[in-house]
């Protein structure tokens, strides 16, 4: 019997056939090149990129650092703050050495005192009055019980007394020759009413004689005798008139020498009145100086702040008229940016502008850009002594919106910064073409 085994086939798999070209395929990266490239030109010429000037700046306060100087300088005798001290207005810094100061003051007062009591006497001499109103006036730090005050006081009063004695003494003589010269007077009018009496007398007589001669009945020489002492009457009455006029005179002589003692005493009184007037004003100057001198022993704070580039630290150590102490940072004062332009971007730099603002002295990665707002620009370009470099000097104000996106990060005067400022808006390709045409339109330019 015979087996027939079953035949096997084997059907080899087909593949696919492969394209003889890559035409597609280049023509599909053309594709993609041309719309890429043609994308790119029309962002380029298209799309608005911000142009800005960036400036390297300075954190500052709006009212920058305040330098504490002297004017008249000393020793330093104390020192109270230590640099980065936060200081309260008007709080004592530094004191100096007073001793000297203290001791022109007290001599200036003494002076003073002195003058203030004779300028009292002078016034009441002047005025009449019965005794110097003490004290006419007081200066700064000189009390009423103060013992010099007080010897000045009584020395003056002293010297009141004396003038008045010495004067009333010399009108006292002129007066008395005045009661002399008037009883004088007195005396000869009496004499003078006894003659009219006895002159009337005379008259009678001599008119009964008169009566008895022309009757033939008087004797004349008894007559004539009556007469010559009648003339001698008359004669007598004439000289003891004139004697009261002169006396009279000299009454008046006498008078007018006691107003002259008086007017000359009182124009003494005033010229002298008028000298120590000009130099009590002069040392009054003179004392308010000092004091003011004194005063500024005691070197105080001009506002909050902190103490930063302390220049004395040596106790007993001198410093110059004008020299500086301290700078102070002022406490709550706005900040600011100063921000040091290019002359180059200057002509597109003006107040108004709006700015970012990076502050290098914190991590990049973790410190957001904040947003400030240029508030001048300085009129004129500044030189940087040390660098030699020109800039023009941009203050940017930081809103206090803006500072609360540093959150935790505390700003101190002095950190560095970066300014850009915002001048306006440019394409891409206004950015390439721009340094070709400037090139071009300086190599084709005549000269």
């Amino acid at each position: 019997m015979e087996i027939n085994a079953p035949s096997t086939r084997v059907v080899e798999p087909q593949t696919p056939a492969v394209p003889t070209t890559d035409r597609g395929a280049r023509l599909l990266g053309l594709l993609i090149l041309l719309l890429g490239l043609g994308g790119f030109l029309t962002w380029a010429a298209l799309a608005p990129i911000s142009s800005a000037a960036v400036a390297p700046g300075v954190v500052t306060v709006e009212g920058a650092r305040k330098t504490v100087q002297h004017l008249d300088g000393g020793i330093v005798a104390e020192i109270f703050v230590r640099e980065g001290d936060k200081v309260e207005a008007d709080q004592l810094l530094v004191r100096l050495d007073d001793r000297e100061t203290r001791a022109q003051l007290e001599m200036e007062r003494g002076q003073l005192i002195a003058l203030a009591a004779e300028e009292a006497r002078l016034i009441a001499e002047r005025d009449g009055l019965e005794q110097p109103q003490f004290p006419v006036r007081l200066f700064g730090g000189i009390k009423m019980d103060d013992p010099r005050l007080l010897m000045a006081q009584s020395g003056q009063k002293r010297v009141f007394e004396a003038r008045r004695q010495a004067r009333e003494g010399e009108i006292s003589v002129l007066e008395q020759r005045i009661e002399q010269l008037q009883e004088r007077i007195a005396g000869v009018e009496d004499v003078l009413e006894a003659n009219k009496r006895r002159a009337k007398l005379y008259q009678e007589e001599i008119d009964a004689l008169t009566s008895l001669f022309d009757r033939q009945l008087g004797d004349k020489s008894r007559l004539r005798e009556a007469e010559r002492q009648q003339a001698e009457l008359l004669g007598e009455q004439a000289e003891r008139r004139s004697t009261i006029a002169s006396t009279r005179v000299q009454i008046g002589e006498t008078e007018l020498e006691i107003a002259q003692i008086k007017r000359r005493f009182v124009s003494e009184v005033v010229e002298q009145l008028r000298e120590v007037e000009t130099e009590l004003s002069d040392r009054e100057e003179r004392l308010r100086a000092l004091s003011a001198r004194l005063e500024r022993t005691e070197i105080r704070s001009p506002a909050s702040g902190a103490v930063v580039d302390l220049q004395t630290h040596t106790i007993g150590g001198v410093l110059r008229p004008g020299d500086k102490v301290l700078d102070l940072i002022p406490a709550d004062e706005p900040l600011l940016i100063e921000a040091r332009v290019s002359p180059t971007d200057i002509d597109q730099v003006f107040p108004g502008l709006e700015a970012d603002i990076r502050f290098t002295a914190f991590n990049a990665s973790t410190t957001p850009t904040v947003t400030g707002e240029v508030l001048t620009v300085s009129a004129d370009r500044m030189t940087d002594q040390k660098t030699d470099q020109d800039y023009f000097l941009a203050r940017v104000r930081v809103p206090p919106e803006s500072l609360k996106e540093l959150e935790d990060k505390t700003l101190l005067p002095g950190m560095p910064a970066t300014v850009m400022i915002k001048t306006g808006e440019r394409t891409f390709f206004e950015y390439l073409i721009r340094p070709i045409s400037d090139r071009i339109s300086v190599a084709f330019r005549e000269d």
